[in-house]
Order: C-alpha cells, then sequence, then structure tokens
C-alpha cells in the first residue's frame, strides 16, 4: 500500500454504541492498528519516555494531558512500522483543535483516505444497553441481560457463568450515571461532528443495533 493510500479511521459515537467491538472488526479486515489514547499514554508513562513523563505531570494531579502533548504521542507511534496501511484512532479528536492539529500531521495529510465513522444511537438505546451490564468483580467477564444473559440467577441476584461470584452493577452503568455521560457527550460532540461535515469526511451510521449490521455499513464506507 503506498503512503498516500493509508486508511485513516476514527470511530466515533456515544457511550455503548459497541466502538469496541467495531474497532476490532475493521482492525481485522484492514489490517491497521488500533490506536487508543489511553493506551499509548499508560505506555509512555511506563516507558518512562520524556513525553510520558510531562504527562504524567498533568495526570498525577487529574488534569487534563495538554493537546500538543497527546499530539505528539500519536506522531510518535504512527511512525511505527505497523501503521503503514493506516490507524484506527479511538478516543481522539475529543475537540474541534484536536482535530484540527490532526489534519496538519503530515502522516494524515499524505493520506487521501479520512474517515470520521460515527455509531449514532438513541439515548434510550444508549441507557437500555449499558443498565443492563453486569460485572463480575472477581474475574472481571462482563454481562448484559438482553443479549449475554447469566445461566444463574437467584431472586433478582445474578451469578459468574466462570467463577459463580455475584455480578455487580458498575457506578458507570448506573442510570443517573449514563445520563451524565450522555449530557457530557453530546454537549462535547456537536462541535467536532460539525468539523468533519464541513471537511465532507463524516459518515453516519443511524438506525442499525447489531454488530453484523454496523459493520456492514462500515464496510461500505470504508474503500
Amino acid at each position: 500500500m503506498s503512503n498516500v493510500d493509508k486508511i485513516i479511521t476514527i470511530l466515533f459515537g456515544p457511550p455503548g454504541a459497541g466502538k469496541g467491538t467495531q474497532a476490532k472488526l475493521i482492525v481485522d479486515k484492514y489490517n491497521i492498528p488500533h490506536i487508543s489514547t489511553g493506551d499509548i499514554l499508560r505506555d509512555a508513562i511506563d516507558g518512562n519516555s520524556e513525553l510520558g513523563q510531562k504527562a504524567n505531570l498533568f495526570m498525577h494531579k487529574g488534569e487534563l494531558v495538554p493537546d500538543n502533548i497527546i499530539i505528539d504521542l500519536i506522531k510518535d507511534r504512527v511512525a511505527q512500522h505497523d501503521c503503514e496501511n493506516g490507524v484506527l484512532l479511538d478516543g481522539f479528536p475529543r475537540n474541534v483543535e484536536q482535530a484540527r492539529m490532526l489534519q496538519n500531521m503530515e502522516y494524515v495529510k499524505k493520506s487521501k483516505y479520512l474517515y470520521a465513522i460515527l455509531i449514532n444511537i438513541p439515548d434510550e438505546e444508549v441507557i437500555k444497553r449499558l443498565s443492563n451490564r453486569r460485572y463480575c468483580p472477581n474475574c472481571k467477564s462482563i454481562y448484559n441481560l438482553i443479549n449475554k444473559i447469566p445461566k444463574k440467577k437467584v431472586n433478582e441476584n445474578y451469578f459468574c457463568d466462570n467463577c459463580g461470584t455475584k455480578l455487580i452493577i458498575r457506578d458507570d452503568d448506573k442510570i443517573e450515571t449514563i445520563k451524565n455521560r450522555l449530557n457530557i457527550y453530546n454537549k462535547s460532540a456537536e462541535s467536532l461532528f460539525n468539523f468533519y461535515k464541513k471537511n465532507s469526511t463524516l459518515h453516519i451510521i443511524n438506525n442499525c443495533f447489531t454488530p453484523e449490521s454496523v459493520f456492514n455499513k462500515i464496510s461500505k464506507i470504508i474503500k
């Protein structure tokens, strides 16, 4: 694949949209790495690199890592050999300024294929999916009372199929927390999506509620 033919894909969507599932499918089909800003931050900090040290100063104080450090980390990551065919970006960009910085990266400017894909599902569907999740605090297995139901139930309690531990509802999956996360997402996402609309790179997937139907749409978008 030539430099200009790199596939650069950015996956957007509210919490619970199934981005993780789609990321795995995209990585497998198009042979590109899944780059999460959370992962590269942790790797840089664990490796005690210069950028990792800078990032850690902010994270240690509970502050957001500045955009210029994040973009430098991404520049370092995409320079690696496995990114020759392109990348799938997750968790970046989070705002319009980051989107502009990404557009100005040489790695991106040299590619003619940039896809910003939004998996769009209604708020009520997000609440339904996330509030039905159950988590095993022992072996970390995740269940869903809609499509991955644990086999054992006693009264209103569910138990892990793998280790028998009583399942819990994580704080992130409680309804009030979900609504708050959605509120934050909806407020911050609009200007970002408008940016990609103006650049004619935003593709919106609506009314697809199964992983298969979503990936079918994604496969038609990415050339």
